[in-house]
């Protein structure tokens, strides 16, 4: 037969390289340098899968799963079309991870030209094929729950595209090393065996329009088609090919296996056929007519949805929960999820820029030391009275006041809010201090730290310095029953600045 160009390799080198050239330029990007005219989306935006994986928390409860982009759903979108026209030529036409690994077989034929594909034996490959549709229930029933991207940490896909940044999981550079070096036995090993997203699409194998037929009366048996089939699918005793783990890639059509013409096709059950050329184009301008019209119609966010999960129990059910407000959420972000403005949040986290709107919460680490998102999370809690558990980060002096002065909290809990920062600052200030005028005698700091009352000092060590518990019960205006207990934590838990409790009692040493 004459050999013709091969369309659908095209397609695989062409979207291999603008995935791969794309997610450079999200790393260049976030190093501040850019490719001009070139997308700078991550791979989560890119990747359709994600779709799948918050398909039911988008439907059940209207959140995405954390990473997911709104792209990644019409991606998954556009390709259930094509898939049902055509079957899963996502992957054989565009996917890089099952380009690249047909792209290692072309070795391994040349190593193994008798046992390359048929390493593992027919009786166990039939029962490892339904692995992956295990893989496709745990990654969404998990992502759904937890509401994360679980399989990111497996993802071979994501660490072919992301291996020289830090972001990559060992385990998922595991599986990637795993997925190509078995490429060099097995024939696209991932796909048959393991990619989720290949057994969702797998299934459109039973309905779609075109399918692969062959023709029982100018057959001539010679089984090349079932040879030259890289899912190891026996097309040689179908008449139409409906099994789940066909790729589309019409290796086992006339055009190019099968030595008759119009024997084996890919056609419609009125026996109109399509070549692979065709296929191809179809391809590209579905994918780019979907994207257009997504663009225009706003529903190709290449940004993570920065929408917060809801509280799902109690009294406030329904509500967005602050505790999932996460570090990349802009001030803007948090004001549209939750009544407080961005004025508010500017002021209480001291943030002077031109657009307090796009600040992100994760900046505020450059600001403090000690503030961060759980402080964001705790002030929007106290602010909007929603439930926060977490463990608190602090808030400073500027949030606090302006929880105060507008209502959200009582002058009580004012001071214990503000006498625990003071304290906490004070300490820091006479840590410094102390190591400053102290940093050519250690010993005699350390000597002199063992003798005044301090942040870290318990009751027991007050009265073991000479003061009694009469004089500490005093001062402190409660009754002592537990000498482990730290001064500062009951000067604090009683409302009162421990500066001037520590004071009062470190006169009575002088």
């Amino acid at each position: 037969m004459k050999k013709k160009f091969n369309f659908r390799r095209l397609l695989q080198i062409i979207f291999f390289a603008l995935i791969a050239i794309i997610s450079i330029n999200h790393t260049l990007v976030e190093r501040g340098i850019e490719i001009p005219f070139l997308s700078s989306a991550s791979l989560h935006a890119l990747c359709p899968y994600g779709g799948v994986e918050t398909f039911v928390s988008l439907i059940t409860s209207g959140v995405m799963v954390k990473k997911v982009h709104e792209s990644a759903v019409a991606l998954l979108a556009i390709i259930l079309v094509l898939s049902a026209l055509f079957g899963p030529v996502f992957c054989s036409y565009v996917c890089p991870l099952g380009s690249i690994q047909e792209w290692i077989s072309k070795l391994g034929k040349k190593l193994f030209p008798k046992r390359f594909n048929k390493f593992v034996p027919k009786k166990l490959d039939k029962y490892l094929r339904f692995i992956r549709y295990i893989i496709l229930i745990w990654t969404v029933y998990l992502s759904t729950m937890t509401l994360k991207l679980v399989f990111e940490a497996y993802d071979p896909y994501y660490a072919l595209f992301n291996f020289w940044s830090g972001e990559v999981a060992i385990t998922s550079l595991i599986v990637l090393g795993l997925v190509l070096i078995s490429s060099l036995f097995i024939e696209r090993a991932w796909c048959k065996y393991a990619c989720p997203f290949g057994a969702l699409l797998g299934l459109t194998n039973f309905f779609r329009i075109f399918k692969i037929r062959r023709n029982t009366e100018t057959c001539t048996s010679c089984n090349l088609c079932t040879k030259n089939c890289p899912m190891n699918i026996d097309v040689a005793k179908k008449e139409v090919v409906k099994d789940h783990q066909c790729i589309s890639c019409g290796e086992c059509t006339s055009e190019k296996s099968c030595p008759v013409s119009n024997t084996v096709t890919l056609s419609t059950k009125s026996n109109k056929h399509i070549s692979t050329k065709i296929v191809a184009i179809i391809v590209v301008v579905v994918l780019v007519a979907g994207i257009g019209i997504a663009k225009l119609t706003d529903t190709f966010n290449t940004e993570s949805t920065k929408t917060p999960a809801k509280i799902e129990t109690g009294e406030f059910s329904d509500s967005f929960d602050p505790a999932d407000i996460r570090g990349s959420y802009s001030l803007g972000d948090i004001s549209e999820s939750f009544d407080v403005s961005v004025d508010t949040l500017a002021k209480a986290f001291d943030i002077d820029e031109a657009d307090n709107g796009a600040y992100q919460v994760k900046n505020l680490e450059a600001l403090y030391d000690d503030v961060g998102t759980g402080s964001v999370r705790e002030f929007v809690a106290i602010y909007t009275d929603l439930p926060y558990d977490a463990e608190s980060e602090g808030l400073p002096l500027t949030a606090i006041e302006v929880l105060f002065s507008e209502g959200k909290i009582s002058e009580d809990k004012y001071e214990i809010l503000k006498a625990k920062l003071m304290g906490e600052l004070e300490e820091q200030t006479q840590v410094i201090d102390a190591e400053q005028e102290n940093s050519e005698d250690d010993t005699e700091k350390i000597e002199e730290e063992h003798t005044t009352i301090g942040g870290e000092t318990t009751v027991k060590d007050a009265l073991d310095l000479g003061i009694s518990i009469e004089s500490l019960e005093e001062i402190l205006g409660t009754k002592i029953s537990d000498e482990s207990q730290l001064v500062k934590e009951i000067a604090t838990g009683n409302g009162m600045k421990f500066s001037e409790v520590k004071g009062e009692l470190n006169s009575l040493l002088e």
